[in-house]
């Protein structure tokens, strides 16, 4: 069984991160695959131990460059291919808020969509020092705090403009209310007209708010599906926000490519395996 342990990051830095986790496992020589389905938000992954094999990176380092430990995963919008996990895992994750990574570092989001980069191409040599305290650390708590610190050095150079916020305040909205207004409305609570407020959502964001919408319901419906594995998918579908079963059919095909029953009914390889990872490395 994999441990898993999540700490929120300190409240200088809840409008910009979710969370922080650190996902200690071991095959034990045995194969592991993880398909790698979609992720509404911007998350690093710092491994501190192996690498998953078949890690779809779009990012080569030059040869006077150090490979770092530490990658940024943009928003995925549908299935990536499979992750493949054989030997000793731990993996610390930093999980940005909707619009938390572009506030922090004034990045487009949409040039990270359904990429993996090596996050010194991203950050340059000024990640690694942090990286190598990273490896350095023992505990969770010891990489939340390096984190932190790292983090805090942006938000104290980034002053957030009105549009900025805004954006955020809508992306809180549509969390909170299970993507139940429409677009129309969130445009006005962000005080922009439609085309401009879709322009700074996908700037800020990485896609539009329908398909953020669309990646937030997928989440949640694997989420319900894993607390409560008996509940039919026809009330998940309404818990969720679908329009009926077959809205949340047709999302999970076009985000995992597989309907919901298909994708826990074990249709990939070593899915018993899996199943226990699930929770955790929902990306």
């Amino acid at each position: 069984m994999p441990k898993i342990v999540n700490i929120p990051p300190s409240i200088f830095l809840a409008p910009f991160v979710r969370n922080y986790t650190l996902l200690d496992f071991n095959t034990n020589e045995a194969g592991l695959i993880w398909p790698c389905y979609s992720g509404p938000e911007m998350c690093l992954l710092f491994f501190q131990g192996a690498f998953p094999k078949n890690l779809a990176i779009n990012y080569a380092p030059s040869l006077d460059q150090v490979l770092t430990r530490i990658w940024l995963k943009g928003l995925f919008t549908q299935f990536k291919e499979s992750w493949k996990f054989k030997g000793k895992y731990s993996i610390f994750k930093i999980q940005f808020t909707p619009n938390g990574f572009h506030s922090l570092f004034e990045l487009p989001l949409k040039e990270f969509k359904d990429k993996i980069v090596d996050a010194q191409a991203v950050f340059g040599k000024e990640i690694l020092p942090y990286c190598e305290q990273l490896q350095q650390a023992q505990t969770i708590h010891e990489m939340a705090a390096l984190t932190d610190e790292f983090l805090k050095s942006y938000v104290i150079q980034r002053k957030l403009s009105s549009t900025k916020k805004s954006v955020a305040l809508v992306c809180n909205a549509i969390v909170q209310s299970n993507c139940a207004i429409s677009i129309e409305e969130y445009a006005a609570m962000a005080k922009m007209s439609i085309r401009n407020f879709e322009r700074n959502f996908i700037k800020q964001v990485g896609t539009t708010p329908k398909v953020f919408c669309r990646l937030l319901r997928f989440h949640r419906a694997i989420q319900t599906k894993l607390i409560n594995p008996s509940k039919c998918w026809t009330s998940i579908a309404l818990d969720c926000d679908y329009y009926d079963q077959m809205h949340m059919i047709r999302d999970f095909k076009k985000i995992a490519g597989i309907s919901p029953t298909g994708l826990f009914e074990n249709k990939y390889p070593s899915s018993l395996r899996i199943k226990n990872l699930k929770r955790s490395i929902a990306i």
